[in-house]
């Protein structure tokens, strides 16, 4: 039975990796929103971060994301807005620091709405100010 981490769930592939693992290894953190917050602000603290906002079961309240926090210049993020739990329709509204592309072309909108039973996944860096993102495969939009 291999030895998982408590922390972030991992797994040693080598038998003779450290079994204790004290601290989390911040260049893959993972950060999950499970509470239904209607104002986020993310702190970006560590580079390499996934953020999931999992929408809580019957919630459909609107949700603004703010500026993010402790952001470092060229750090790679991910953002997942998972809404997989419902069978309703989720608006998502992101400050003007949010700047979203499909391809080579800017978004021309700030708000996203996420259908029911589909997750919305982006990925990018954070550069000069503003978190550029772009749709990932993973995504159901």
């Amino acid at each position: 039975m291999p030895i998982i981490n408590n922390i972030l769930g991992q797994t040693p592939g080598n038998k003779d990796a450290m079994r204790v693992f004290q601290d989390p290894d911040t260049d893959s953190r993972r950060v999950m929103i499970l509470d239904g917050n209607t104002s986020v602000t993310l702190n970006l603290m560590y580079d390499h971060t996934r953020v999931e906002y999992v929408v809580p079961v019957g919630n459909t309240i609107p949700v603004t994301f703010n500026a993010p926090i402790n952001a470092e210049d060229r750090s790679l993020h991910w953002l997942v807005l998972d809404n997989s739990n419902n069978t309703s329709p989720k608006i998502f509204t992101f400050t003007p620091t949010f700047i979203f592309t499909a391809g080579a072309l800017p978004a021309l909108n700030t708000s996203v709405t996420v259908l029911g039973g589909q997750k919305a996944v982006w990925y990018g860096a954070y550069i000069d100010g503003a978190m550029h993102l772009r749709p990932s495969v993973e995504s159901d939009l």
